[in-house]
């Protein structure tokens, strides 16, 4: 990875918009010392490998190595083996503010300033790394956070974006479904940041379980 220490990198508005999103949704950030930094991880399945490496792209000044295919899973019967992609960023310092923002412990929480910092970008990302076209609508799998947290998330994007959700209990979880009628405002919110690969998530192609792996 190099070493960073004593080095400044700059994060730009649109990458800390992605790195927002990807908070929401399945990225990752790792606070392993008392040095007030932190890195960014970055892990999908093999559908999603043209997402990882979009991420990188935007990412690419924060990151030291491209990302990397592993085995992720071994079929005990068959022996056949299932790959994801990940990388991770270097251990940053400008990275801590997100990790105290995002982060109680190692517990993902909704930060108090997110009507400020969910913008339309950020939404994108994490649509593509939460989001499931489902019935004309999408659903958004929060199961990473509290239906108390999930409550504020549906206040601000209400009064931010006009965007109505409702929330419903998915096992033992929580996940949030946009009213079809406000469908159409998400798209167009939306759409221009979503990736070629991932547009199925925005359109009727197919649908999804609940615990799919998006």
């Amino acid at each position: 990875m190099g070493n960073t220490v004593g080095r400044q990198f700059y994060i730009s508005r649109r990458q800390q918009e992605i790195i927002v999103g990807c908070l929401l949704g399945d990225g990752r950030l790792e606070c392993r010392s008392q040095r007030r930094t932190a890195r960014l991880r970055i892990h999908h399945g093999w559908k999603q490998k043209e997402l990882v490496f979009w991420k990188y792209r935007e990412l690419r000044n924060l990151v030291g190595s491209p990302p990397r295919k592993i085995i992720s899973w071994r079929n005990p019967k068959t022996g056949e083996n299932y790959y994801s992609w990940y990388f991770h960023s270097y251990t940053l310092k400008e990275l801590e503010r997100f990790y105290r923002s995002f982060y109680e412990g190692k517990r993902k929480k909704i930060p108090k300033e997110i009507a400020n910092i969910l913008t339309p970008l950020a939404l994108a990302t994490w649509v593509m790394d939460d989001g499931c076209f489902d019935r004309n609508t999408i659903i958004l799998n929060t199961h990473n956070f509290g239906v108390k947290e999930i409550e504020i998330l549906r206040k601000v994007m209400s009064e931010k974006f006009k965007l109505r959700w409702s929330i419903n209990k998915d096992r033992t979880k929580w996940r949030m479904r946009l009213r079809k009628n406000d469908f159409p405002q998400m798209k167009r919110l939306i759409e221009n940041y979503i990736i070629p690969s991932m547009r199925y998530k925005i359109v009727p192609v197919e649908t999804c379980s609940s615990w799919e792996d998006l």
